[in-house]
């Protein structure tokens, strides 16, 4: 389609939907047509065409010649629909015409447009089927979320017409149903139509860096501020936590260091899972130092630690150890990482624990980079190995 056809098809919505005409009455039971394409699955492009014209007249019933562009505009495909043969084998006639979500999702469009159909009956019929479903469509996608979205949309369209330097002139319309339109044009031919529902309120939006939690996201948008909870949430378990009575327990029956490994219970192994991942994301790493998640045990040459901040149970950090890559002088044992709570640093929990990993693990290696706070300690508590390693193998140390 030319630029100037383009033009042409957005003059003729914008002076489709200018024309005042009384709205259809509001139906509570479905239509033949509407029957049919339920029952076929699918429906022509003529018949969605006549379907469209029950309901919308305006602009001399020229609704039909525009269902094809609509349904480029909204990236709803057209596609080779076959009748199923009585028999197998036989030959079969075939049409253009759209599957029945799509369709449907295509008068989602012209609904929110301001074009006089209603998508309410049909949505209401194919809506169960879709709360079902993991993966949508876009077309079923706006099925599924066309109870909330209904006059809220704001909707742009625009032409194929090549926009030059110069002067634009925008007309500006608002419907008797309080459609908002602006139509932009340059040189006579259309460039853009924007159409904001009745129900459509701009929200002024910025990005937002949570300082607490880490998160960036974009305020006043549902999604976002939903998942940005969740994971301030998550964030609030790892750095301001609360006592464990399951971990209280295990401290209670034993005095020596506990083991987290592919054999221990999940909720421990997930708890240095989560703060791996704090400390991947802290550091900016790649990749998290565990090699275990949530739903799946750590594999085996990998042992992690909780650090207790009290008989409470109460997780103020964790570390990880890993014998797959021996150190630089054939260390058995590699330090991965250790990560605790703001809140704890500099209380000696560390230290308290130092003493019982070198008898667990050795003259173990401390992969590098380290963080400046960390070389100190290992400077104050390392072994002479591992001082003396700290300025060959960091580069940072003295």
């Amino acid at each position: 389609m030319t630029g100037e056809e383009s033009s042409e098809m957005l003059e003729g919505l914008f002076k489709l939907v200018k024309e005042i005409r009384p709205a259809a009455t509001l139906r509570t039971r479905l239509s033949p047509y509407e029957t049919k394409m339920l029952r076929d699955q699918g429906v022509t492009i003529t018949d969605l065409g006549d379907y469209a014209l029950l309901t919308e007249g305006r602009n001399y019933g020229r609704i039909e010649h525009y269902i094809e562009w609509l349904a480029e505009q909204a990236d709803i495909p057209a596609r080779s629909l076959l009748y199923r043969p009585q028999h197998i084998g036989d030959d079969t006639l075939g049409f253009i015409g759209f599957q029945v979500t799509d369709a449907v999702g295509l008068l989602v469009y012209m609904e929110q447009l301001g074009i006089m159909v209603s998508a309410a009956l049909l949505v209401d019929e194919l809506l169960p089927a879709l709360e079902m479903r993991t993966l949508l469509t876009e077309a079923e996608h706006s099925i599924l979320t066309y109870k909330l979205w209904t006059g809220r949309r704001r909707s742009v369209i625009r032409s194929t017409a090549k926009r030059i330097l110069g002067t634009e002139s925008v007309e500006t319309f608002r419907s008797p149903a309080g459609y908002r339109y602006k139509m932009v044009r340059q040189n006579g031919l259309a460039l853009s139509l924007e159409v904001r529902g009745p129900k459509h309120r701009q929200l002024n939006q910025e990005s937002v860096d949570c300082d607490y939690c880490g998160l960036s996201y974009l305020s006043n948008t549902p999604a976002e501020t939903r998942t940005h909870r969740q994971v301030h949430r998550r964030a609030a378990q790892l750095l301001d936590p609360v006592p464990n009575t399951r971990l209280a327990k295990r401290l209670a029956e034993t005095d020596q260091p506990i083991i987290v490994d592919s054999k221990a219970p999940m909720w421990m192994q997930k708890e240095v899972y989560r703060r791996a991942v704090k400390f991947k994301r802290e550091l900016r790493y790649d990749f998290v130092q565990w090699a275990g998640d949530d739903l799946n045990p750590v594999t085996l040459g990998w042992h992690g630690h909780l650090f207790p901040a009290g008989p409470d149970g109460t997780i103020a950090g964790a570390c990880a150890f890993s014998n797959q890559h021996p150190g630089p002088g054939d260390e058995e044992w590699t330090l991965a990482w250790v990560w605790i709570a703001p809140k704890y640093r500099g209380q000696g929990l560390l230290t308290a624990h130092w003493s019982g990993l070198i008898e667990l693990y050795g003259n173990f290696f401390i992969e590098p980079p380290l963080s400046e706070a960390m070389q100190g300690f290992v400077r104050s508590h390392g072994t002479e190995s591992q001082v003396a390693l700290l300025a060959v193998y960091t580069g940072l140390g003295e």
